[in-house]
């Protein structure tokens, strides 16, 4: 395995078992799989992994149908976190939902949450860069007939990728906290707002 392939492979590994601890987490308040087959009713949790994407899915039937989503990808030299949800409830008002996301990230780039050595000095800002323009990480797929799917991409600044690769808890805290945290928490208020 080349040394690229090594650090997209060790960035999926953390993207993977993020969403498989989630699943763990919250399972026990929804119908899974195993439970669809034992009691005849549909899931109303799935998780998948496939080709470097990770899904997690939520679905209660005529109320809520939604997918988050995190991929391990590469452009150029860098690397890149894709952090995505898929929503087929209707009624969404995708235009808010950007510009709330828009909004947040702007406002919270140059947050430093850290407070140990070396991360310290670090922000939000100076390990995952959007790029060219925030305004330009946040893409929206609308699909007839399917899922609408939202996308945030986040580079991993080239700079600090050892330092994060070194110390997996920061960078695992930092996908959950800043790629994925805001997507679930925006989505819910816009949802419950519809």
């Amino acid at each position: 395995m080349s040394k690229q392939e090594q650090r997209i492979e060790n960035l999926n590994k953390i993207l993977h078992q993020i969403i498989s601890d989630w699943y763990e987490r919250v399972k026990e308040g929804f119908v899974t799989e195993q439970d669809s087959r034992d009691v005849g009713v549909e899931p109303e949790i799935k998780h998948f992994h496939d080709n470097r994407k990770h899904r997690i899915k939520f679905l209660r039937e005529k109320k809520f149908d939604v997918t988050y989503g995190l991929a391990a990808a590469e452009r150029g030299h860098c690397l890149v976190i894709e952090s995505s949800i898929n929503n087929k409830s209707a009624g969404f008002d995708y235009d808010i939902f950007a510009q709330r996301l828009k909004s947040h990230y702007w406002k919270n780039r140059c947050d430093k949450p850290w407070t140990n050595s070396p991360f310290n000095r670090f922000s939000y800002e100076d390990l995952l860069l959007f790029e060219p323009v925030i305004g330009k990480s946040v893409k929206l797929d609308c699909r007839k007939d399917k899922a609408d799917i939202i996308r945030l991409y986040f580079i991993i600044n080239p700079e600090h990728e050892c330092l994060l690769f070194q110390s997996t808890f920061v960078l695992r805290e930092l996908v959950v906290d800043y790629c994925l945290g805001p997507l679930k928490l925006i989505y819910v208020e816009s949802y419950q707002a519809k």
